[in-house]
Parts: C-alpha cells; structure tokens; sequence
C-alpha cells in the first residue's frame, strides 16, 4: 500500500464519518446459562482492505495497542474455565452505560475504552478485547469486527477464536453465539496476525488473501507514518496539522 494511499485515508479521518447503530439498551445482562461450551465454525476471512476510519484515529492516539502481531497466531482451547472467563467479561462490560459518540464526545464516530459515561459498541468491543488479553488470551485470538444490521445500519462486535469455532461477544446481544448465528452482514475484522491490518468478510467484494503480503513485526503501521508526515509542520508557516502523540 503506498504512501499517497495511506495519506488519503488519514487526510479522511477529519472528513468523514461512518454510519453507526451502536445503541443498545441496558437490562439484566446475561448470566450462564449452564449449557457448558459451545461449539462454533470457523469465518472466511479475505483480502486486506482499508481499517474503519474509527479504528485508524484509535491508533492515532493509542498506538501500543494496534502495533502488536504475530506470525503464528494462537488458537486457545475452549476450557468450560475459559468459557465462564468469556462470560464473565461480557456480562461485566455489557453491564456498562451504553451512550453515543455525539452525546458523549459531541463527534459522530469516536473509538475508546468507555469513560465514567459508559460507551458505544466500538468502546465496549475495545474494553472487552483489553481485559481478555489482560487475562491471558491471545490478542491474534480476540478481534474487533463490524457487521451491517438488518436496517443498514453499521455495528460493532469482538469476534474470539478458539479450537471449538468463533464466538461474538456483543453489546446488543445478552448470550454468546456462535458466528454464524449472529444476526448480521459480516463486513470486515482485524487480521490474526497484525493488530492493524483489517480483512475482508463480506461475500459481495471478497477475494483470496493469499498474495497479501504482511509487514515486519514490529513495524509502525503504515497510517501512523502518514499521518507523521502530514503533521509535519508547513514551511515558512511554523504551523502543524491534525495529528499529535
């Protein structure tokens, strides 16, 4: 992806915004139902194609959490401890206020972790994500998704893989289900191997991943270097742009 790309998308950022139906409605949340594990399949997943503008400008500001990989992504045993652990943070995060970016940071699309107002669907995903890897998951095993709901309008869950299929963990949603009971069109999610990188899962555009190439370990995400540069103050101005660490 060249530079020029990555400059248009950052440039983007401060244009646009994406239509979000993230609102959910607090109650009693999902307890355990008692049914032991589950067993889930496995999600196709495509080509790498461009992140969500929100998750781009999350990096922006929070880049230790978006430059971790791996070459050999881990697939975690479903123990019945391990489900009660999913469970668990689930309930406990969706258990949190749920409020929308404009009436909680007066801007249309902004992902976080949830303030002492709570969080939309993005910023609970994020949550979740943070306090299983905190737990022990592997990061390549817990990964934001966005999926298109029944009237168009665009979600946001945390996808788990492990040896017995894929699981959502959803904020609309008080039990955990298998990926294929989930009711939506799967749009895209983060890559196994990069933090960063996102790949295709709607049927309509997707290809073969094979010739995608990954960058190194360790590498600054390519966003993030374009942004550096747009920063870059202009000469004879002395001013800078948007981005600041």
């Amino acid at each position: 992806m060249s530079g020029v790309w990555w400059k248009r998308i950052v440039s983007g950022l401060f244009l646009a915004s994406m239509l979000t139906g993230c609102s959910g409605v607090n109650g009693e949340a999902h307890q355990d139902s008692g049914r032991g594990v589950m067993l889930s399949s496995y999600m196709p997943a495509g080509q790498q194609v461009v992140p969500p503008f929100g998750f781009i400008d999350f990096c922006l500001r929070s880049e230790k959490d978006c430059e971790v990989g791996t070459n050999e992504p881990a697939t975690p045993s479903l123990t019945p401890r391990r489900w009660s652990e999913l469970d668990a943070v689930n309930d406990y995060v969706n258990r949190l206020p749920q409020i929308a970016d404009e009436d909680n940071y007066q801007r249309s699309e902004y992902w976080t972790y949830p303030n002492e107002r709570g969080g939309d669907c993005e910023d609970l995903a994020l949550l979740k994500r943070k306090m299983l890897i905190e737990r022990g998951w592997p990061a390549s095993a817990v990964l934001i998704a966005t999926v298109e709901q029944w009237n168009g309008a665009y979600h946001s869950v945390l996808i788990v893989e492990t040896d017995r299929g894929e699981f959502v963990l959803d904020n609309l949603k008080r039990e955990i289900v298998g990926w294929q009971d989930a009711p939506y069109v799967w749009k895209k999610r983060q890559s196994r191997e990069r933090a960063h990188i996102w790949v295709d899962l709607d049927r309509s555009t997707f290809r073969s991943a094979a010739s995608d190439a990954l960058p190194p370990l360790g590498a600054t995400p390519p966003f993030i270097i374009a942004a550096r540069k747009i920063a870059q103050p202009v000469a004879g101005t002395g001013t800078g742009a948007v981005y600041t660490r």
